[in-house]
C-alpha cells in the first residue's frame, strides 16, 4: 500500500544534524540551500539526509545518495583579439585570436565575422584570407556575455 504524501514535506539535514531547508507540502522535492554546497566537490552517502514531516511527526532520517557538484562558473568579462591592425596582400591568410578574459572563464567560444566578405573572409578559427583590395573589420564576439573586439585588416593588391 502506497503511504499518502500529499499532507506531508520532506526535511533535509546536514550530517551534523543542523535542519538545512524543507520542500512544500504535498512535493517529493527539497533542495538542498547552495549555501551549504561547494562547487566541484563530491558528497558521501549520509552526507546529507531527509526525512517525510506530516504536522509534528517525523520519519526516520534517510541517507541521501552521494553525489558531486558541478565546477564553479567563471564568467566572460571580456575579449581581446591578438592584433588591432594588420596589413595583408589579395591572397595571403593571417590568423588572428580573440582571447578571452579572465583566462580561466568556463565558456571561451569567440565567434568571428567579416564586415566585408568581398575584401577579407575569415574562418572559424580566426584565419582570414584576403580577397580583393579595401578594410574590412573582423570582429569576435564571446558566447558568454556577448563582448566583442575586432581587428582592422587592410588588404592590398
Amino acid at each position: 500500500m502506497m503511504t499518502d504524501r500529499s499532507k506531508q514535506m520532506l526535511r533535509v539535514y546536514d550530517k551534523a544534524g543542523a535542519k538545512l531547508a524543507e520542500g512544500a507540502q504535498g512535493t517529493k522535492d527539497v533542495q538542498i540551500p547552495e549555501s551549504n554546497l561547494k562547487p566541484d566537490t563530491t558528497y558521501n552517502d549520509g552526507d546529507f539526509q531527509v526525512t517525510y514531516v506530516e504536522g509534528t511527526n517525523e520519519s526516520d532520517k534517510a541517507n541521501v545518495p552521494g553525489f558531486k557538484t558541478a565546477p564553479a562558473t567563471i564568467a566572460v568579462a571580456g575579449v581581446t583579439m591578438s592584433q588591432k591592425t594588420a596589413s595583408m596582400t589579395v591572397g595571403a591568410t593571417k590568423q588572428v585570436t580573440g582571447n578571452v578574459n579572465p583566462e580561466n572563464a568556463t565558456d571561451k567560444l569567440v565567434t568571428y565575422v567579416s564586415s566585408d566578405e568581398a575584401v577579407a573572409k575569415v574562418a572559424a578559427d580566426g584565419t582570414i584570407t584576403a580577397v580583393a583590395p579595401g578594410t574590412a573589420d573582423i570582429t569576435a564576439t564571446t558566447h558568454d556575455g556577448g563582448f566583442s573586439d575586432k581587428t582592422t585588416v587592410t588588404v592590398t593588391a
